[in-house]
């Protein structure tokens, strides 16, 4: 009866399929993997030499792992740095971002003008303000009469508004109601309210703008005036400020008011029209003071890919950063199985279901391969809030379902760094920071501690180190054409340099360029004076041109080849010296390291990349 050798074939190939590997200590990387990563390299090097530099770069990141190069300052906060300008970018998914971004920033076209009544409900107050509202919408009461009753003075007045000022939601429902018209009355656990639009104007732009206060008093016309002329002979605004400021804060800041808030209608006015560095031509009093306001920069509401960062870090410090996380919360459910046990439901009717639960051990829900239990869920709630019972029930399924929320949020925060399009640019910023350790810190230190390598690398090397043919040279470069004669008359003497250069020190042309510069020393044959410039290699005075410049050059005398001194050799052997502790430091991991190239990976490599 025949064998059946499909068992031993399969095998085999399996072997092969997972024995493609490049292994170096804790390291691993799949042949699938490393042409991915070093196309260029085994193109350019071969398979051979591309693969001894990637295992001599994992020895040196495994020797700076070692050193615990990765808790060093420079290390964390490059890293820290790195993981906030990544949440600031792709914390996000642009599909929970982008439709509220582009609202966002279409919807700050436009300022709303509206009247709003906002309430907290108490139980002892026993008004019907739906019936109220009912009759304002209905003409039965004018809505400055209600406000008049309802509201205090300041609220009561009308104001502008834009996005992200008030509630997500009732922005939206406000955007979308015509002038002299009502929204919905607003009904909700610890609030009612609703508000009217009054009319609407267009956005100037995001605007910073500063601002100078002028007192009020006796010397107001004298500090104004001072401050205009100032202004109009074009100094900037800035440096106005910092002279005539008020405060401290405001000469520091130049008056600068961040944030693009509302103006109001005098500034609105002025600005309307305007470009940026424009001030207004008179103070503007507001109580007690006089205000000169200056546009610093001015941004279009238009979204591009130059300002797209910018809005968005503006639309999450709004309350649109609010309708953000919960549309991420949403969001995030699609991506993991999110389930809430019956429990849960049971400890959400009220507070006392919360403190007396019927199964203190319960599963409440869970998110992916995560679950919170009710000993989770208590432990995090008894650490935030105090006087819950105080709280009023209908309020209370709210906050275990923020709770919820917020664990779901948390999960994701915490696993961020491993996201996908996340993972691959950290990963590459700890090699970068690894390598950077050796190179800058490790052999640095090596070779700064160990100077006896200088000397025994000058020994083994002294053939490097010797100066070719010099001449002992001094120049003259001349501003002046006129001078020239006299300068070659003067240079030929050794013993008349120091009365020249004396004679021409500090003198400067009508340029005000030094009229004459002096330098002296020992220059190379090879050097591009004599090879580029025409001054021959010889004893005697000659004149050359440079950069249209005169220059008189006298070569006193002609030294031969000389052996350098360690000292003259010091910075030409940093490199070698720093080579030769790089290769015994490779050496010296490779000896401590198991390093397996196995024979299917360099086949695989070898089949593809030949060199």
């Amino acid at each position: 009866m025949k064998k059946n050798i499909f068992p031993i074939v399969l095998a085999f190939a399996s072997q092969m399929a997972f024995s493609q590997y490049l292994i170096v200590g804790k390291d691993s990387i799949s042949v699938k993997d490393y042409i991915r990563d070093n196309k260029y390299g085994l193109e350019t090097n071969g398979p051979d030499k591309s693969v001894n530099s990637t295992v001599e770069f994992l020895l040196l990141q495994q020797l700076a792992k070692e050193k615990k190069a990765d808790t060093l300052n420079f290390f964390v906060n490059s890293i820290n740095q790195k993981m906030s300008e990544l949440r600031e970018e792709k914390f996000y998914p642009k599909p929970v971002s982008e439709p509220l971004l582009q609202d966002f920033v279409n919807s700050n076209q436009k300022e709303i003008q509206i009247s709003l009544f906002i309430k907290e409900k108490k139980a002892d107050d026993k008004t019907d303000y739906k019936k109220l509202y009912n009759d304002v919408k209905s003409g039965k009461m004018t809505m400055d009469d209600f406000l008049a009753k309802n509201s205090t003075p300041d609220a009561s007045k009308p104001f502008y508004i834009k996005p992200g000022m008030l509630d997500y939601k009732l922005y939206q429902e406000i955007k979308n109601v015509p002038a002299n018209s009502y929204t919905t009355f607003i009904d909700r656990p610890n609030i009612v309210g609703f508000a009217k639009v009054l009319n609407t104007r267009p956005s100037l732009g995001y605007i910073i703008f500063g601002v100078l206060s002028i007192p009020n008093d006796a010397n107001y016309e004298a500090t104004k005036a001072k401050i205009y002329k100032e202004l109009e002979s074009g100094k900037k605004f800035q440096a106005v400020v910092k002279e005539f400021g008020s405060t401290e804060e405001e000469k520091n800041s130049g008056g600068a008011v961040m944030g693009s808030p509302i103006l109001p209608d005098e500034v609105y006015e002025a600005f309307k029209g305007q470009k940026k560095d424009f001030y207004t031509k008179q103070p503007i009093l507001f109580n007690d003071k006089y205000f000169i306001f200056n546009i610093y920069n001015m941004e279009p509401y238009t979204l591009n890919d130059a300002n797209r960062k910018f809005f968005q870090k503006e639309m999450l410090s709004t309350s649109y950063g609010e309708e953000v996380t919960s549309r991420l919360v949403e969001w995030l459910k699609t991506q993991n199985k999110y389930t809430e046990t019956a429990d849960f439901a049971e400890l959400k009717k009220s507070y006392q279901s919360y403190l007396n639960p019927k199964n203190p051990k319960a599963m409440l829900f869970t998110y992916g391969k995560n679950s919170v239990t009710y000993e989770d869920l208590k432990k995090a709630i008894d650490g935030q809030y105090k006087n819950l019972e105080q709280m009023p029930t209908n309020q209370w399924s709210e906050l275990l379902n923020h709770q919820s929320q917020q664990y779901i949020v948390g999960v994701y925060a915490k696993n961020f760094e491993n996201l996908p399009d996340v993972k691959p640019e950290v990963d590459e910023l700890r090699k970068n920071l690894l390598s950077e350790y050796i190179f800058s810190e490790y052999l640095k230190g090596e070779v700064k501690n160990n100077p006896q390598l200088f000397t025994e690398y000058y020994n083994e090397n002294k053939a490097k180190f010797v100066w070719e043919k010099r001449a002992e040279t001094r120049a003259a470069v001349i501003s002046d054409p006129k001078l020239l004669k006299e300068i070659e008359k003067e240079i030929k003497d050794p013993k008349k340099w120091e009365a020249l250069k004396t004679k021409f020190k500090n003198q400067v042309n009508d340029k005000n360029k030094v009229l004459v510069h002096f330098e002296e020393g020992k220059i190379q044959e090879s050097s591009d004076i004599f090879k580029k410039n025409n001054v021959p290699f010889k004893k005697g005075t000659f004149t050359t041109k440079i950069s249209d410049r005169d220059v008189v050059v006298a070569i006193d005398a002609l030294l031969p080849e000389q052996q350098m001194t360690q000292e003259e050799s010091q910075e030409d052997m940093t490199d070698g010296v720093t080579e030769k502790v790089l290769q015994k430091t490779i050496a010296e991991q490779r000896a401590k390291t198991k390093i397996e190239i196995q024979p299917a990976f360099m086949a695989e490599l070898n089949k593809n990349f030949k060199k």
